[in-house]
């Protein structure tokens, strides 16, 4: 005889929840991220190597960007900044990708926010409407900032990475040049050479010589804030790097998400669970599932009962 094995049904790892909807999120399930069943524990990808060229103005003006670096609340996609008058000192407004309205600022005077620090120069014209929009890409590469022509490969990030930005900068105009490697914080975290693979905690890249390595010249590389924006979630893996290390929640219902995107709902708070019904990635161990649960717990208030 044939042993037929039946699916959880929807939520059926859940022993209570708070009143209402107040334990449930909706969420994307990232495309990729598998078929997955109810009660599978997910986590979010919350954090993305990224890059972002300093863009030129669009518009009749001359102004010129410089000294572009990016905060802890960086996010992934466009930053737009509008000039709203015609004036060497004109006055701008900044909007996030997500929309929101972060602080104006002017040209002429370095601007310094959460997301982004940057400064605009007169270059003779600023135009009412003008604008420059800051494009950060998940998965970018690097460019050089400077008048080498080095360029950057292997970008990873490790364990401890940081939202913002690190910034390696040449220490000697030479084919194998040192360079130092600096957090978001502005702590020197290490030293490497063009042409040797640099490897930490916080990122992991190679420079290669592209003709030209001068001291001074360095590259950005960006950690930003993947969730702010697309708030991708996969099966929690304590193996990753990206967020998803981290448990965000019990998914409700079935739900494949093998090669596209698929809305989700998900137990993200305050409930009890049986740890019976939940279902890992293939790769978690006893050990890991046992901690796991206790930061689920700890984080969301989501207790697992035997």
């Amino acid at each position: 005889m044939a042993t037929y094995t039946e699916a959880y049904r929807p939520y059926e790892f859940l022993l209570s929840e708070a009143e209402g909807t107040l334990s449930r999120k909706s969420i994307t399930l990232a495309s990729g991220a598998g078929s997955l069943v109810s009660g599978s524990v997910l986590g979010e990808k919350t954090v993305v190597q990224a890059a972002a060229p300093i863009p030129t103005i669009v518009g009749t003006g001359t102004g010129l960007m410089s000294a572009l670096k990016f905060g802890p609340d960086v996010q992934v996609g466009s930053y737009v900044i509008t000039l709203t008058a015609t004036s060497s000192t004109a006055a701008f407004t900044v909007t996030a990708p997500d929309g929101t309205a972060l602080p104006n600022g002017a040209v002429g005077t370095a601007y310094k926010s959460n997301h982004l620090s940057f400064s605009i120069a007169n270059g003779g014209t600023m135009t009412s409407g003008d604008a420059y929009t800051v494009v950060v890409t998940a998965g970018g590469t690097p460019v050089l900032v400077g008048t080498g022509s080095g360029t950057v490969s292997g970008v990873t990030l490790g364990k401890n990475a940081k939202l913002g930005t690190y910034r390696i900068q040449l220490k000697a105009t030479s084919a194998m040049a040192e360079f130092q490697v600096s957090d978001p914080d502005g702590n020197l975290i290490g030293f490497g050479n063009v042409a040797t693979a640099y490897t930490s905690d916080h990122v992991n890249f190679t420079l290669a010589n592209g003709g030209t390595m001068t001291a001074g010249d360095y590259f950005n590389i960006v950690v930003a804030n993947q969730s702010a924006v697309t708030g991708y979630y996969y099966l929690c893996d304590p193996a990753a790097v990206d967020g998803t290390q981290n448990p965000a929640g019990i998914l409700g219902a079935a739900a494949d998400a093998s090669s596209s995107t698929k809305t989700a709902t998900a137990i993200v708070r305050l409930a009890e669970i049986k740890s019976g019904a939940l279902t890992w990635k293939s790769t978690v161990t006893a050990a890991q599932k046992t901690a796991l649960l206790k930061k689920l717990a700890a984080t969301k208030q989501i207790v697992a009962r035997s």
